[in-house]
């Protein structure tokens, strides 16, 4: 009976805890459309926003020594746009490239900061989409929220992360939780 309860209330947390992350990760702003853009990172400390826009050349490709735009919009000051800085880039928003073999125009990058998942940048209907899978499935990446530890220091210490995408066959939303 005990271990009963005890499961049942573990169940009942973690769906709170995943439904309050959702809608914490959904209370942020939004950063503007873009034709380009592929992703944005928000984290938990501040509203600033990480974009990740496809790089585009005047012939509709993608720019194969920098595929990938990568700046802030600093929502937690005037709404700037700003570069990242040589440390942000190396320690975290940034990203190793390689392009496809199969497709001149696709590349796949890895973040400096998440390298245990590659993201292919590919087009599709003449759009660039990063894709990634989430929670097993193939899917359209949209936003990646990071949850990181309160006080943790001058180097943050994220405790999971939460991938937000669209699945490309069935329009579905897919989500998933990696707990650090």
């Amino acid at each position: 009976m005990k271990t009963l309860v005890f499961l049942s209330f573990l169940i009942g947390f973690l769906l709170h805890n995943q439904s309050t992350a959702q809608a914490r990760a959904k209370s942020f702003p939004t950063p503007p459309a873009s034709s380009n853009r592929l992703f944005y990172i928000q984290r938990s400390n501040d509203a600033n926003t990480v974009i990740y826009d496809a790089n585009m050349l005047s012939n509709k490709k993608l720019d194969p020594t920098k595929p990938v735009q990568v700046y802030w919009i600093r929502y937690a000051e005037k709404g700037q746009r700003e570069d990242l800085s040589s440390m942000q880039w190396r320690m975290a928003y940034g990203y190793k490239h390689s392009q496809t073999s199969n497709q001149a125009n696709d590349f796949d990058i890895c973040l400096n900061a998440f390298r245990k998942r590659s993201i292919k940048i590919v087009s599709q209907q003449g759009k660039p989409v990063a894709l990634a899978t989430i929670n097993g499935r193939n899917a359209c990446l949209q936003k990646i929220f990071v949850q990181l530890a309160p006080q943790s220091g001058f180097i943050p210490r994220v405790q999971y992360i939460e991938m937000f995408g669209v699945d490309p066959e069935h329009g579905q939303s897919v989500y998933e939780r990696i707990i650090l």
